[in-house]
Order: structure tokens, then sequence, then C-alpha cells
């Protein structure tokens, strides 16, 4: 008999969470190859892509029973199937090197660069050193100026230059971003990194500098971010739950009016039965009816039976549900922080920047599964915005790289992370941007992140540098 939360028999490991995962797959492709079945491999697909999902199964493996399925009707002389899934096609580029677990490749480290106090005006919220780059999310003012779109664009990046006190001159590049009237925000990447020797960093436009960071020194009374890695409480079939649970609460922050009148997806039921059967959900697990409970807090109907749920949940939902909301502090802040590897990844946590649209948490990533470079449109975070886009489960934001982020104020409040954008850099190295859902509503001077895989999870507290 299963508990709640008693992994299967082997301990809680992902060895054994991988062989019986696998071993369902091969049974269920089995009774697709089955007279009855009528070649029909449908609910394979869905049972591989949800196995793959949860981190329990390598996309390779996956990969490979569909293979065998369809090679096994063929030497029948039955129809074949279709393909593996929109995500088993992407077996390369940017996803994890290995299943989770098993040793993959030998990861170069990344290096914060300490940043001097901050400066008025342009900003770095922090300098993380690469394998080949360095990589400086960052704001940038410049002077307003009567300039058509496109140049306000283009034209100040591009003339940008960037050298250090050393006489070192850099190449300049601009991998994501945005503009707020002559304010850009987004990513500079450096070739090559700054040395170590290096104590000052100077961006520059043909009319003057734009910005100056000091390389010498973390501010004084800085103190030390404390990390800590562990096992995840969740089996990794309740965290495939829960991350849907995070998506439906970031279609509550879009303010989709067509939510009111949308649904549970209808693969939900399914989706359970499947994570179950592989013994990765526990029949009694409470996470179904935390997801059917959260569903009945937006006006969703389900027939599910209710449970509790999580306080940080409730927090979101109540924020959303007023009518006036506190306006997003305003202002940049540095964090620079690089997190344990988890789960195959690893994340350096760059900065925040917070004003009218919303607060975004900047994050350099390495070893996503394959993700959507941005969302279906453009997303805009603030009180009023609609996100009309047929149904609240098209208004989700398109991007789920399969790690949950939590962030909790210095006064205790908690915040959703939704990654809203993702920009590739080159190799399997990407940036993050991240909406705060609900935003910061005030300098806070740390925050408590807890940033949850499959299998692992890190817990950081971050001090906050305006």
């Amino acid at each position: 008999m299963h508990s709640a939360r008693t992994p299967p028999a082997g301990g809680h490991g992902q060895g054994s969470y991988a062989d019986r995962a696998e071993t369902y797959l091969r049974l269920l492709a089995e009774s697709a190859l089955r007279p009855a079945a009528n070649g029909d491999t449908s609910r394979v697909r869905r049972a591989a892509e949800a196995l793959t999902d949860a981190g329990v199964l390598s996309d390779q493996a996956a990969a490979e029973i569909l293979a065998d399925v369809q090679l096994a009707l063929r030497l029948r002389g039955r129809r074949q199937t279709a393909g593996a899934g929109s995500r088993l096609r992407k077996l390369r580029g940017f996803q994890p090197a290995s299943p989770l677990g098993q040793p993959g490749t030998r990861q170069a480290p990344w290096r914060v660069l300490s940043l001097g106090p901050p400066t008025a005006g342009s900003r770095l919220m922090a300098l993380i050193r690469t394998a080949d780059r360095a990589l400086a999310p960052a704001v940038l003012q410049f002077p307003a100026a009567p300039l058509e779109p496109l140049d306000t664009e283009i034209g100040p990046l591009t003339t940008l230059t960037a050298t250090d006190d050393l006489g070192t001159s850099y190449r300049i590049g601009f991998p994501d971003g945005t503009w707020a009237g002559s304010t850009w925000t987004g990513t500079i990447s450096l070739h090559p990194a700054p040395p170590a020797a290096a104590r000052r960093l100077e961006i520059s436009s043909p009319n003057g500098p734009v910005l100056r960071a000091s390389l010498s020194a973390a501010p004084a009374g800085h103190l030390a971010p404390v990390l800590t890695l562990e096992p995840v409480v969740e089996s990794p079939g309740e965290r495939v739950l829960t991350r849907r649970a995070e998506a439906m609460l970031a279609a509550l922050a879009r303010e989709n009016p067509a939510a009111r009148g949308a649904r549970l997806p209808p693969d939900t039921d399914e989706l359970a039965a499947i994570l179950e059967g592989a013994g990765v959900l526990s029949p009694l697990s409470a996470a179904p009816a935390r997801l059917a409970t959260l569903a009945q807090l937006l006006g969703l109907p389900t027939e599910r039976p209710a449970s509790e749920i999580p306080a940080r949940w409730t927090e979101v939902v109540a924020y959303y549900g007023r009518r006036r909301r506190p306006a997003p502090v305003a202002g940049t802040a540095a964090i620079g922080v690089v997190l344990p590897a988890l789960d195959g990844a690893r994340f350096a946590v760059a900065g925040l920047h917070s004003g009218g649209p919303g607060t975004f948490l900047h994050v350099v990533a390495e070893g996503l599964r394959p993700v959507s470079r941005r969302p279906q449109r453009a997303l805009s975070w603030a009180a009023g915005s609609p996100g009309a886009l047929g149904s609240a489960w098209e208004a989700v934001p398109a991007v789920d790289a399969g790690f949950s982020w939590w962030v909790r104020d210095d006064a205790g409040g908690w915040h959703l992370g939704a990654i809203e954008e993702v920009n590739p850099v080159g190799g399997r190295e990407g940036l993050l941007r991240m909406a705060l859902l609900p935003p910061l509503g005030h300098c806070t001077a740390a925050l408590s992140l807890e940033v949850s895989g499959p299998v692992q999870q890190v817990t950081a507290n971050l001090p906050v540098r305006w």
C-alpha cells in the first residue's frame, strides 16, 4: 500500500522512477499492438510526453519505444502511427544533455564578478562569466531624441562599444531586451569575458559614456547568500500537476476574460491515470484534488473533490481578485548568485527590474528542456491587460521549462515566477525573463527563492541591492 508521499520500492531515487516509467510505457505499447487497439497508439504517445515532462523518462528512450511500435505495426502490415509528438520531435539543442540523475558532460564553472555600489542612471544587475563570454543583464538610459521607431530600437545599440580600464575592447551583443521610451532593459553579452584584473567596465556611445560599472569589490556590508540543495518533497507526478496549477495562476494574472467560461484541460484525468500507472503518482496523493480546488477558486467547473491548497496559491488568487491593486515598486536591483546544479540544469540569478508593467527577474540558464523562444504574443502583467487568446489555456505563457520558481519577499509575501521569455545565447545557455506574480510592492532587502525540478529543489536566501 502506498502512502501519499511514499516513493516506489527501491527508494526515492530517479533510477527507480525511470525503471517503472519505462516498463509502464513498454507495456502500454504492447497493448497498442493487439488487434483490439486497431493500431491506435495515441495513448502511448500521450503517455510518453507525460513521462518525459515529469522528468522520469528520457526523450531518447521514449522515442525509441515509439519507433519500435511503428516498426512492429509495419511488420504486421497495419497502418503506421503518427509522429512522436510535439516535444519528442526536439531531441537536440536547448535541453538537458542526459536523463536526470545520470552523469552528463562536464560543465565549465560560472562565476559572478562582484560589482561596486550602484550608480544613478544606467546600471548592471550582475556580470556573469560563462565558458566563453560574460552576460550582464542591465538597464541603459539614453538621452531622449526625436528618432524614428526603427532607429530608437536599433540605432543606439549598434553604436555602443565596451572597454575596461586595462584597455581591452570587447565585442558587444544584445541577445534580448525591451524598450520603454529612451530606457532599454535587457542583457549585454561581452566577448571575451573580462579578466580578473579588470576593475572598471565602460560602455560608450559616440556621444559619450552610457554606463560605468565598478568591478572592484562588493559593496560594504554585503551578505553572502545561503544556498541549500535537497530532494523535493513531492513525487515527480505531483510536480507535473503542481506545474499545471502554476500555469493556471499565471493565466489568472493575465486577466483573460475567457477564463470564466473555461474548464480544466480535458486530459487532466487521463494525465493523473498515466502518472499513477507509471508509479510516479500515488493513488492517495492529494495533488489532483488540489488542482481541482484551485480550479473551483478560479470559477472553473470541476467534478473532483475539494482539498486544501498551499497558502502561496491563495495569496496569488487573492491579489488578482482585488479591484484595486498597489502599483509595482519602481527600480533596478542587483542579486548576482549562481545556484547549485539542479536536475541537469543550472541557473544564475542576475537581478530584478520593476516598474509599471510589473516586476521581472533576470536569470541565466543552461541545460533546459526544449522551450519556446517567447510566448504567442507579448505579455503585460499590468492591471487591466487583456489576454483574449481564445481560452484561458491558450493565454498561459507558452514557456514551461520544467521548473517551479517561487519567491518570498522580506514582508512574507509569496510571488510566483512565470517565465515570460527565453532567448538562447549559444550552446545550451539561455536568458530567462521571469515575471513575479504578484509584482513586488516595495524595495525588499532580501528574497527567499525556491526553485523545484522533478527531483531536486534549491532554496536560497538572496540579498537584494537596489
